[in-house]
């Protein structure tokens, strides 16, 4: 009698390991899945990234720049007489003015 109580406890234990391996492997499969998804996405978003990169450099690059400024707001480069140079005193000498008034 103890015997057939030890195969049957130890055929249970046998049929308990099996059922918790093969659920082991499902949840294990997965994860695998969600991994490979998540690794897709980190992709795709980098890829993004990488274009928003590229297109940030091109909107800030000077020639861009001088594209837009030109055809977009009609305005051209200042000549050499057109530019005024206001020396730092005299730059805070105006502002201190301005913020007495």
């Amino acid at each position: 009698m103890k015997g057939i109580v030890a195969i049957f406890v130890l055929l249970s234990f046998f049929v308990y390991s099996a059922m918790e391996l093969i659920t082991v492997r499902y949840q294990q499969r997965l994860l695998y899945n969600d991994l490979v998804r998540t690794q897709n996405v980190e992709q795709k978003l980098n890829q993004v990234w990488s274009y928003l990169q590229l297109e940030r450099a091109n909107l800030t690059s000077t020639a861009y720049i001088n594209t837009v400024m030109a055809q977009k707001l009609n305005l051209k480069p200042a000549d050499i007489n057109q530019i005024i140079y206001i020396k730092s005193s005299e730059w805070q000498q105006s502002t201190s003015e301005a913020t007495k008034q």
